[in-house]
């Protein structure tokens, strides 16, 4: 074929693919923004931005579609105005036109490009447009709130009649959001002890006006939600054991939920992709797994060296002591006959555990627990407080409490490295000067509560330098649920080698469908653009589709799996069996046209 006849088709294959492209990239562009348009309620800058943002991705999007299109319009009017007519009475078979012509260096520079798009820019230019939409999480909120009157926060959740944006002032915290909530109601939730996957209901808090405060966290990976409410009740799921009261101004959180930009391949560049792939903890949404482990695994050491101390396993002294550098201290000791044990991750000392059949059970060489405080107040015999509260300050008197039960609570910050805890004692005495100073004077009271931070020791700083694979084993299976672990590690998986070959078919796809273009324009012998449309819809909406299914089949993983019901291998047949029928095709077409 000569260079003169090569440039005259090529040309008028560029110059058609890149209209047919610019003109899909808008279609696309607009119709991408008009979901998050009326479901976000952007203002006209995210409008902006994000039309911009969309650009690179719907552009690459098109290419298959425009690259058919342009080779079904060429070699259609070349056809219909019998140029390859002449093309043939000059010696050049009609296959060469398209195997070895223009049609192939349009298809391998479409192809090249595309790829080069997918695997760098369109992950950037995504994740841009995602940023975009999640930038003033106020105003989410507010749209939400409007639309469904209720926001999900993980561990609990918000009902509201209305909202409103608070606009930032001087006294705003640099990135702080504000949102005003109006007939506001807090749902906190937790997970069933017996079923970690089953999420219920804990406390409900309601409120005529609330303020909702929405902090980013540097990380990125992080929001932090607080929750203040004004002039409302607060009321538990279950009553027993629980208090029910009436709140002026009570704040709820801070509560930490991750990002609303969640982590997702399709954000990443090939290199990401491939560096997560060889270490899969590198991931935000495992980290947060594994952070569950380590917090377990931090609360329980540290409870259970309590309960230790407590029940005298530690030495002859039933006491656990927090020093402070100070010179201060707070202790916690038990009297009597009482012991301490670690009941689904909060310390409760004196407790009776009945096990199945009624036995009671206790910890190793702990004495047998007293009778019940429950007992006790119903008048069948004096309360026994058996559990001591002690805190020394350096120039000040020993300020005691004495409780018939107590619960410690604990949360760890593996990040800082210190340990929050709560201590609340239920029917107890506090022991405070009378008027003359002297004279001790028993003060009563329903509960009393203290709360501190002290630092861990070197042992639970170092459970959250594990490996992944620890966190699997059987040795840590106790302090997390491994099966969400094992299932989110494998979707992962999963989701990075279809997003990798999805993107490797939809640019070979580009090849592959430029060869049915040309083929299809000679047959149907017409310029006409609607028929070049028509006939070039089907070949790519087929291969788009089924590499779309693909992603999504290989990344649906049911929570309990195994190599039978693994999807991946069926998603990984679903991405390339477009480009499989689409090859057939093309290589039956053009088989046809060269016994011409």
């Amino acid at each position: 074929m000569s260079r003169t006849l090569f440039a005259y088709i090529f040309k008028d294959l560029l110059r058609i693919f890149m209209m047919a492209s610019g003109a899909l990239a808008g279609i696309m562009s607009f119709g991408g923004l008009l979901r998050p348009l009326t479901r976000e309620g952007l203002d006209a800058g995210q409008v902006a931005r994000m039309l911009a943002y969309f650009g690179p991705a719907m552009t690459t999007y098109s290419f298959p579609v425009a690259a058919l299109f342009a080779t079904a319009v060429v070699y259609g009017r070349l056809s219909a105005d019998n140029e390859l007519t002449a093309c043939k009475a000059g010696g050049i078979s009609l296959l060469s036109l398209t195997v070895s012509g223009p049609a192939l260096m349009l298809g391998l520079i479409v192809a090249i490009v595309s790829l080069l798009f997918l695997c760098f820019i369109v992950p950037a230019s995504t994740l841009k447009v995602e940023k975009v939409i999640y930038s003033n999480l106020a105003k989410l909120v507010q749209s939400r709130i409007e639309r469904t009157h209720e926001i999900d926060l993980q561990q609990s959740t918000i009902f509201a009649e209305e909202a409103h944006v608070i606009p930032p002032d001087k006294n705003t915290p640099p990135g702080q959001q504000r949102v005003e909530l109006i007939g506001a109601e807090v749902i906190s939730t937790d997970h069933d002890p017996e079923d970690k996957t089953l999420i219920i209901p804990k406390e409900f808090y309601t409120a005529s006006r609330a303020y909702v405060y929405i902090d980013p966290q540097a990380d990125g990976q992080t929001v932090h939600v607080t929750v203040n409410l004004m002039a409302g009740f607060k009321f538990p799921r279950r009553y027993k054991g629980a208090t029910e009261a009436g709140i002026e101004d009570l704040v709820y959180g801070p509560t930490q939920i991750p990002s609303p930009i969640k982590e997702d391949v399709k954000f990443m560049n090939i290199q990401q992709l491939k560096s997560l792939y060889k270490d899969v903890s590198q991931s935000g949404r495992l980290k947060l797994d594994i952070s569950e482990f380590v917090k377990n695994w931090q609360k329980m050491s540290f409870l259970q060296e309590m309960e230790r101390d407590l029940n005298g396993l530690n030495g002859p002294k039933r006491q656990t002591l927090f020093s402070f550098g100070s010179g201060g201290s707070y202790s916690l000791s038990m009297e009597g006959e009482g012991y301490a044990a670690t009941i689904n991750g909060e310390e409760v000392a004196p407790f009776r555990r009945v096990a199945k059949g009624g036995a009671t059970t206790q910890p190793a060489g702990a004495t047998t627990a007293p009778a019940t405080t429950a007992a006790a107040v119903a008048g069948t015999q004096p309360v026994q407080r058996t559990i001591v509260y002690r805190e020394e300050k350096e120039g000040h008197d020993p300020f005691v409490v004495k409780g018939a039960d107590a619960v410690v609570r604990v949360t760890p910050n593996p990040d800082s490295g210190m340990m929050q805890v709560r201590i609340e004692l239920n029917d107890c005495v506090q022991t405070m000067k009378g008027t003359d100073g002297v004279t001790d004077m028993p003060v009563e009271s329903k509960k009393f509560t203290q709360q501190f931070e002290v630092p861990m020791n070197a042992e639970q700083k170092a459970m959250a330098g594990k490996s992944i694979d620890f966190y699997e084993s059987k040795e840590a299976a106790k302090y997390g649920n491994q099966l969400i672990l094992r299932h989110d590690k494998a979707q992962l998986i999963n989701a990075i080698i279809a997003e990798s070959n999805g993107r490797a078919s939809f640019a070979i796809s580009c090849l592959i469908l430029v060869m049915v273009g040309s083929a299809l324009g000679m047959m149907f012998r017409s310029g006409n653009f609607l028929t070049a449309f028509a006939v070039s819809f089907v070949p790519a909406l087929l291969s788009i589709t089924l590499i779309i299914a693909g992603q999504r089949t290989a990344a649906n993983l049911p929570l309990k799996f195994d190599a039978g019901n693994n999807p991946l291998k069926l998603g990984l047949s679903l991405i390339w069996t477009g480009n499989a029928i689409n090859l057939l095709l093309a290589i039956g077409l053009l088989w046809k046209l060269g016994r011409r």
